[in-house]
């Protein structure tokens, strides 16, 4: 352990407080008296041992040392180290602390007791190098269109699920139905003892819940996700969020209205079979029935075929998502940047108000180009213009459209006054900047996505031209000082500036 590791733990050490709060001036004995004690000690991430009433915590600076040990020790394991959260590792590190030195003096600390932390510190970081499967289930498309792979997540359609990957044979996952003269007999069976018919459920002993909950979420695809070095709930959480931004790279690749209901099951989702009512006056109330399930309109097998075709786009942003969960490759920083930025885009195109939507498209716009403040944004959104499109400050977007300066100060300023309260978020209509047409979220979401699209492809041309900078600033200038470059991606060699 560095001198600088051994200097915050020996202050953590110091910071280590017990207090008995099963003493009489604790009385009566319940969870306010307990508070109070541990209150009046100023300790926190309290572990209380019930046989001898003994309260073991951290002061303040004790907890502030410990989350500095977790931080340096992180950052000293490099990029793998960041796969844990900071958070956890402390936790832990507080509890071996507790364990190991509640009745030590933090002067008497010698190299043995470091090495003895710094050996349970080790071991827990390789309890978590394993890879952990998820299988997350969504809301993506009616009909199987056959399995396909977005970086580390694959989709499969419950029909199409290949059992034998977690072990389990396809008439377990999928009971083939009784005969029919077992079933009747089973029936009556079940009614002469008063009990229910026991059918085998789907999914077998291992799935059936899962399989219970997609099908009551109206979610029939089920995403397989690897994620590797993380503690369990972290590893839950990342497999989720990696999932969302795998349902963005379709989003991107396949837009439309009849795509925003992309979903996760686990995620605050809008239902697909709504049903409302109401009346005007004394009338009867009138029904309102709709089908909100994704892709409802296309056939599967032109579902498929686009799938199919957009391979290089979708392996592209799968190169990104794969890059940032693993913590690997060049560029994290921008790799990052883009999943970040997937993310709100994915978000926004769930929001049933215009207003939060276009909010949450320019915080991916923002995110994406890493900007700032307002201005910065305002600064960034220009030059992504200028980068990707080829288009200056006064070009117009399209034909009888504005101009690129007002539609960047439209995005900007309606994002702004939404979020700092300015304009009303429960509106129907965006905020206009300084009396300008108002803008519509529908260009808001196209630019989004043509930024996310084409950052993502140069990007793999920007590492195969042999950049190591992983910087924005740096990439965006590289693709501006690059008329000729190429980027791969769709199967295609551009070769155009904004391309």
């Amino acid at each position: 352990m560095q001198n600088e590791h051994q200097r915050l733990a020996r202050r953590a050490c110091a910071g280590v407080k017990q207090v008995d709060v099963s003493a009489p001036e604790h009385e009566p004995h319940n969870a306010e008296t307990l508070r109070d004690a541990l209150a009046n000690a100023g300790i926190t991430g309290v572990s209380v041992d019930p046989s001898s009433g003994i309260a073991t915590g951290l002061t303040p600076d004790g907890r502030n040392a410990v989350i500095e040990l977790a931080t340096a020790l992180r950052a000293a394991r490099g990029r793998s180290g960041y796969t844990l959260r900071n958070a956890t590792l402390a936790e832990f590190i507080a509890t071996t602390i507790k364990r190991l030195w509640s009745t030590r003096n933090a002067s008497t600390l010698k190299d043995e007791d470091f090495g003895e932390l710094e050996e349970a510190i080790e071991d827990w970081f390789a309890s978590h190098d394993v890879v952990r499967q998820h299988i997350v289930p969504c809301t993506v498309f009616p009909a199987p269109v056959g399995p396909f792979t977005i970086g580390p997540v694959t989709f499969y359609h419950a029909h199409e699920l290949p059992t034998d990957m977690f072990g389990m044979e396809q008439d377990e996952f999928w009971p083939p139905a009784a005969p029919r003269w077992k079933q009747r007999l089973d029936t009556i069976w079940a009614a002469f003892r008063g009990r229910e018919v026991r059918k085998p459920k789907p999914g077998g002993w291992q799935l059936s819940n899962l399989l219970e909950f997609a099908a009551a979420r109206n979610a029939p695809y089920l995403a397989i996700v690897e994620v590797s070095g993380r503690a369990q709930k972290e590893s839950v959480l990342v497999a989720e969020m990696t999932t969302d931004i795998a349902l963005s790279a379709i989003q991107l690749v396949s837009p439309g209205d009849d795509m925003r209901k992309l979903s996760r099951a686990t995620a605050r989702t809008a239902p697909i079979y709504p049903v409302r009512a109401h009346r005007v006056g004394d009338s009867p109330f009138g029904m309102e029935f709709s089908n909100r399930q994704p892709g409802l309109a296309r056939a599967p097998e032109l579902i498929g075929s686009h799938i199919e075709a957009a391979q290089p786009l979708l392996a592209v942003m799968g190169r990104r998502l794969t890059a940032y969960v693993h913590a690997e490759g060049a560029f994290p920083t921008l790799n990052e940047a883009w999943c970040n930025a997937a993310y709100w885009y994915h978000e926004a195109l769930a929001e049933p108000l215009d207003t939060v939507a276009v909010a949450k498209l320019e915080t991916a716009i923002e995110v994406l180009m890493r900007a700032e403040s307002m201005k910065g944004s305002k600064r960034r959104l220009l030059e992504a213009f200028k980068t990707f499109l080829g288009l200056s400050d006064s070009d117009l977007v399209a034909e009888n459209g504005p101009t690129v300066d007002e539609l960047v100060a439209a995005i900007t300023t309606a994002r702004s006054r939404i979020l700092h309260g300015t304009w009303p978020t429960l509106h129907t209509d965006l905020p206009s900047a300084k009396g300008k047409p108002t803008i519509a979220f529908a260009t808001v979401e196209e630019v989004a996505r043509l930024l996310l699209l084409f950052f993502a492809k140069h990007l793999d041309a920007y590492a195969d031209d042999g950049q190591s900078e992983d910087d924005t600033a740096a990439f965006l200038s590289w693709i501006r000082d690059t008329p000729n470059r190429s980027t791969v991606g769709d199967g295609q060699t551009e070769t155009s500036q904004g391309s």
